[in-house]
């Protein structure tokens, strides 16, 4: 059932139940006033009737009855005077005889005064009004039983004119509920429309909405996640082309060698130059391709935190990088509080490789990279600094890319996949970190990562 229907039927349900109370409330109400007001003129009738009745009891009953006689007629009743014991002591019918015990609803209770109105075979409706008196010898009751169909047609009246005001007001809103509806969910069938018309080839997805509520939340969750897809698959588009090609280069260049490697057999020289080059682009092809595959493998990667403290990782750093550093003449300066961290030891150590292989290759010879470690309130930062190349403002952004490396990094130095930083940001996505980078063309670059301490 459609979401417009449901809103329909729970709105309307919900307004039938307030109705119905507010019906059975209002005309509880209406019958209890009516009542009371019938009740207040039969006991005003009864006490005037009481100043002359009051005299004939208990010795004349006669008079009584011949009071009762007249004052019935007049009220269009029937009178019954009680005694003390609320048993009959004279009848305006002269029906009943004296001393006779009357079973009726107000005599049975502990009632003294007031009204009970009910409904009665010969009569559609009943009123009985019992009103106590005081007389000389003696005390007894005065009960008045009229006819009350005239309460009863008020009665009815009323409750027909509320009926057919609440029909027109429950239609009225059965029709306002429609409306309301669906004009709220209106833009959620559009919504529909449009993520229908979404298809593997065309991720388009564009709808103007000019509240700002939970459906303008949803619109702009799925513009971006369609934003985020289209940018998903050119990524990965690109990153297949780029893949492609910087596997075809080395392949390609490794295929140019093979070819003429016959004709430079008897040249030791030359042989041993061509055997050099292939060995350098068969290592070139082998780091990318182990790289590609830890690329596609860590987002699937369980971590194994542990301790690790900072004297292990400049351990790990300079038994790595000792005969590099010498060949380029760069030093590796230290700067560690005695902090631990807690990481998986290898994702962390291979992306901190990273770090410090870049820094070393973009650096001119003879200059410093500072590594520092550094407790940074609750999560440590770790920063790799050099006095390299930098990174121009435009590259930037795009330095996460896989296989992305600017002009002035290809032209500094031939080596490097461009999938370093790729690792590193992953990486520091999976221990729930951030990286930053400040740097400045050619006066060089710090990369500074961010790790929760837990």
């Amino acid at each position: 059932m459609k979401i417009k229907y449901q809103l329909w039927g729970i709105f309307s349900s919900l307004f039938i139940v307030v109705c119905l109370t507010t019906y059975m409330f209002i005309l509880n109400t209406y019958e209890q006033r009516l009542q009371a007001g019938y009740e207040q003129m039969s006991i005003a009738q009864g006490y005037t009737i009481l100043d002359q009745l009051s005299a004939t009891y208990p010795d004349s009953p006669n008079r009584s009855i011949g009071y009762l006689e007249r004052y019935g007629e007049n009220l269009n009743g029937r009178l019954v005077m009680l005694d003390h014991e609320k048993k009959v002591f004279a009848d305006s019918f002269q029906q009943l005889k004296p001393n006779t015990t009357l079973h009726l609803d107000i005599l049975d209770q502990d009632f003294e005064l007031g009204s009970l109105f009910t409904e009665a075979e010969s009569f559609d409706y009943v009123q009985y009004t019992l009103i106590p008196f005081q007389a000389i010898e003696g005390e007894g009751y005065l009960l008045i039983v009229q006819e009350a169909d005239q309460l009863k047609a008020e009665l009815e009246s009323y409750k027909t004119w509320m009926i057919q005001t609440l029909l027109i007001v429950v239609l009225a809103f059965f029709l306002i509920a429609y409306f309301v509806s669906f004009w709220f969910s209106k833009p959620i069938e559009q919504i529909i429309v449009q993520l229908k018309k979404i298809t593997p080839h065309k991720r388009t997805f564009s709808f103007k909405y000019p509240r700002r509520d939970e459906i303008k939340e949803l619109i702009d969750t799925i513009q971006n996640m369609v934003e985020e897809l289209n940018l998903y698959d050119e990524r990965q588009q690109r990153f297949l082309s780029t893949s492609s090609h910087e596997l075809k280069t080395p392949l390609a260049a490794i295929q140019l060698i093979l070819e003429n490697l016959p004709y430079v057999r008897e040249n030791e020289e030359k042989h041993g130059e061509f055997v050099q080059d292939l060995w350098y682009q068969v290592k070139k092809m082998k780091q990318m391709v182990d790289q590609l595959l830890q690329i596609n493998r860590i987002g699937n990667t369980h971590l194994q935190k542990e301790t690790l403290n900072v004297q292990d990782i400049q351990n790990y750093l300079l038994q790595s990088f000792q005969h590099i550093v010498q060949d380029k003449q760069i030093v590796l300066e230290f700067e560690l509080e005695p902090v631990n961290l807690f990481v998986d030891r290898t994702l962390f150590l291979g992306a901190l490789d990273n770090l410090v292989s870049n820094a070393i290759r973009y650096s001119p010879q003879g200059q410093l990279i500072k590594i520092i470690i550094k407790d940074d309130k609750k999560q440590n930062k770790i920063s790799i600094c050099d006095q390299g190349i930098g990174i121009s403002p435009e590259h930037l952004p795009h330095i996460f890319e896989p296989f992305y490396r600017s002009n002035d990094a290809t032209a500094w130095n031939r080596e490097g996949s461009g999938l370093g930083l790729t690792i590193v940001k992953q990486m520091v996505n999976m221990h729930k970190g951030q990286i930053d980078i400040e740097t400045e063309q050619n006066k060089g670059t710090c990369v500074h990562v961010f790790l929760p301490k837990m």
